[in-house]
């Protein structure tokens, strides 16, 4: 199933958090790809590894120029982060640029199970503050993951 909206949750700890959010979204609107609308940047504590700084975190609703494939916007959060600095690390620890995919489709309703990628997140069923950014975007019909 394709899907020509995608739901992205992205984030930085690393400083200058908010100038990386801002490189991070601009990366992100490359190939034809538009953010339509933001939430508000909020603070939060690690997940994990909490010996780390806090999280600067935002949710954004994100147009592509034709539905694509779950791997293609995978692809295309991947590029953005690299193109916006961030350099691989150990599972949980610093990121200077990190964009998931929480949800895709208007109303979340593309569903993957992968070994590599899983639609919706399973952090919308661990982290409340994702599910309070996506409801800031009009987004009431929230799919929690299974």
């Amino acid at each position: 199933m394709k899907a020509g909206i995608a739901w992205i949750a992205i984030g930085s700890n690393i400083p200058s958090r908010t100038a990386n959010l801002e490189r991070l979204r601009q990366a992100l609107q490359s190939d034809g790809v538009r953010i339509e609308a933001s939430s508000s940047v909020i603070v939060t504590r690690p997940s994990g590894f909490t010996r780390q700084e806090d999280f600067h975190n935002q949710v954004l609703r994100m147009r592509a120029p034709e539905p694509w494939t779950p791997r293609r916007w995978l692809q295309h959060c991947k590029k953005a982060e690299l193109l916006a600095g961030r350099r691989e690390s150990f599972r949980w620890g610093p990121r200077r640029a990190d964009a998931d995919i929480l949800l895709l489709g208007e109303h979340g309703e593309v569903e993957v199970h992968q070994e590599d990628l899983t639609i919706p997140h399973l952090a919308l069923a661990t982290r409340p503050y994702l599910t309070r950014l996506l409801v800031e975007l009009g987004f009431s019909e929230l799919i929690h993951p299974r």
